[in-house]
């Protein structure tokens, strides 16, 4: 399918999406030395049309022409002459031809979402983070396969593979989450450790010694 379409419009357009903190670009790869075809919110790194191609916009191009698959590049770091860090993603666009005939690059400055962030972090308790996150579900069921999928997954080992102070040690963590007040969650726990019900039993009794 082919779209022609106004370059400022559309760098236009989606900085208006983005906000102001967003600068859009549109690059003409027919002449690198003054690529820039289109511009949206260029305050944000003093660019205005006509200025050249940037160092990774040309690496990219390279790319591009070596690996016919390369077409874009997301949330990477770039910096303005001014020393602003900004988080940009490129994407190549291809002419008829299948040559790489322009970009098209976002360029956000995320300076006044990372102070939100910052200040929400000072509201929250310092250890937040390291408690666990409580499960809201409706049905016990999935509380207890809950339990079993966040133990479980702490192993880097499936269960056919676990030694017996292995799996020993997964019913006593299990068991301190209060799993097994969960009715039936003792025979299925047996069943995907590979034991018998009086084996997970011992092995309950052995760790309350």
């Amino acid at each position: 399918m082919k779209i022609q379409i106004d370059a400022q419009l559309l760098v236009d357009f989606i900085a208006a999406v983005l906000g102001e903190d967003s600068e859009v670009v549109v690059h003409d790869l027919s002449d690198v030395n003054a690529s820039l075809a289109a511009i949206s919110h260029g305050h944000l790194s003093g660019r205005t049309v006509g200025a050249p191609a940037t160092d990774l916009a040309l690496r990219m191009l390279q790319e591009c022409m070596q690996v016919s698959d390369v077409s874009y590049k997301l949330n990477y770091r770039s910096k303005t002459r001014g020393g602003v860090l900004l988080r940009s993603s490129t994407l190549i666009i291809k002419g008829e031809n299948g040559q790489a005939a322009a970009m098209l690059c976002v360029n956000t400055d995320d300076k006044r979402l990372l102070e939100l962030q910052e200040s929400v972090n000072k509201l929250l308790p310092a250890d937040m983070a390291e408690q666990h996150q409580e499960l809201l579900s409706a049905s016990v069921d999935d509380v207890g396969q809950e339990i079993l999928h966040s133990v479980l997954e702490q192993y880097p080992i499936t269960p056919s593979r676990m030694s017996a102070d292995e799996k020993s040690q997964v019913v006593k963590d299990l068991e301190q989450r209060g799993l097994f007040s969960i009715r039936g969650f003792v025979a299925k726990t047996a069943a995907i450790l590979e034991i018998s019900e009086p084996t997970l039993y011992r092995y309950l009794k052995t760790n309350t010694h």
